[in-house]
């Protein structure tokens, strides 16, 4: 199976119960960011996700150490 619902199908007819299911978008090319810049995009990222219209917001940082 190579698309989501034919993924899905296939579980289920395998006998596998699914509970839930949803599309992450996973960065090809992580970025280093310093810890400056990653305050500048956490604050952005806050402010975004305070509109009721924005769903989920993503980046492509890698994650702090």
């Amino acid at each position: 199976p190579t698309s989501f619902g034919e993924i899905q199908k296939h579980l289920e007819d395998n006998g596998f119960e699914i509970t839930s299911a949803e599309f992450t978008r996973i960065p090809n090319d992580l970025k280093d960011v310093t810890d400056e810049e990653r305050q500048t995009i956490d604050k952005m990222i806050e402010k975004l996700e305070d509109f009721d219209d924005v769903q989920n917001v993503y980046t492509n940082m890698k994650p702090a150490e």
